[in-house]
């Protein structure tokens, strides 16, 4: 077989990767609702967050197996330079899904607000971790290598892996360095903000706080890249940029609007326009390390992509037919993206729900 199929800098791999952000990034941004007015947001909140937190740990099982199927090389370099975020991640990741699973079966007797409340703080530690290692390796050595009095902040030694790090403190406090970050780190905490008021539907549809979140979080994140692409003497990747801007601008915008406001917050359209937007931000990346080495450098060898190759279709269709039935699960049993043609069938469930749960408690 031909292998012009992964030609394109592992294409594939960004499809997953791309995925799982959005899936995570979903249940990052019912942070919001859930801090703000639990109790008022909880029915529409785990409405969401029930159906898909399995699926958002299935796409990072299938990330890391498709990371060691593609660029084996990389995953002991990954290993050494983020064990401390690679660590985190992992043990937040289990806590999170004990806490959820917990709330899910213990609710009857005990209130669950505590426990979504640790499981929403354990995901947001787990995207800051996340956002941490994406912000170290955009700015990688470029700037220190512009900026000679900045030590350098990624340590790569192919020879000798264990001398292999991220230099965290100078990330978040050196001079440019820990401007580039918070900048971006903030930029994320507004688009988030401006996201969860459409995607859980809690602003209402003339509200312009949703778009002006959003705008300003665009502006603060794509200045972060610009002043790292200008200090790397690097083109700065508009034309990349051009697609996911109109497309995060275009929901708060669609949701404003009568006639596109359920569309807007339409879990499937969302996904799916999202996934395309963190993709095309994927796109241009090529190499790591501040641009020190070419990532097909790291590449398996040809056997390895063959069988990567099918295993990329065939999770590509199951995670299809994941979303279609999320979609299905999401409203009732039904397809439609008006959620008002749902509300009495979701009313009718939970007056059942609440009699069974009245008389189980008699019961007892």
């Amino acid at each position: 077989m031909a292998f012009s199929y992964l030609e394109a800098n592992g294409v594939f791999l960004k499809v997953v990767i791309a995925a799982m952000v959005t899936f995570l990034f979903s249940e990052f941004i019912a942070i919001y609702p859930i801090f703000s007015n639990y109790e008022k947001h909880k029915t529409v909140v785990l409405k969401h967050i029930v159906p898909i937190w399995e699926i958002t740990g299935a796409m990072i099982v299938f990330f890391v197996v498709e990371l060691e199927l593609i660029y084996s090389g990389l995953v002991p370099i990954s290993s050494y330079l983020f064990i401390p975020v690679i660590g985190l991640f992992v043990a937040l990741l289990i806590l999170r899904n004990v806490a959820i699973i917990y709330s899910e079966f213990i609710w009857k007797k005990v209130d669950s607000k505590p426990l979504m409340m640790f499981y929403s703080a354990a995901t947001f530690l787990m995207v800051i971790g996340f956002v941490t290692a994406i912000a170290a390796l955009m700015v990688g050595n470029s700037v220190s290598t512009a900026i000679p009095s900045l030590p350098p902040l990624l340590h790569l030694d192919l020879a000798n892996l264990s001398k292999s790090y991220v230099d965290y403190i100078a990330l978040l406090t050196a001079p440019v360095y820990s401007a580039v970050y918070w900048e971006f780190l903030f930029g994320t905490l507004f688009i988030a903000f401006g996201m969860s008021q459409v995607f859980y539907r809690i602003a209402k549809r003339t509200s312009y706080i949703p778009l002006f979140a959003i705008i300003l979080g665009l502006f603060l994140n794509v200045n972060a890249w610009n002043v790292v692409a200008t200090l790397a003497g690097a083109k700065f990747m508009g034309d990349y940029m051009i697609l996911p801007v109109i497309i995060a601008i275009a929901i708060p915008l669609l949701y404003m609007y009568k006639p596109t406001t359920n569309l807007a917050s339409y879990k499937p359209f969302w996904f799916i326009v999202m996934t395309i937007a963190v993709l095309f931000l994927e796109l241009p990346i090529t190499r790591i390390a501040g641009g020190a080495y070419s990532i097909n450098t790291f590449a398996s060898s040809n056997s390895m992509l063959v069988a990567n190759f099918w295993l990329s279709m065939i999770g590509g269709i199951l995670f299809l037919l994941l979303m279609i039935m999320y979609a299905y699960v999401y409203n009732s049993g039904r397809m439609s993206i008006t959620p008002e043609n749902i509300e009495k069938t979701n009313k009718s469930n939970a007056e059942a729900t609440e009699k069974v749960v009245k008389n189980e408690t008699q019961k007892n």
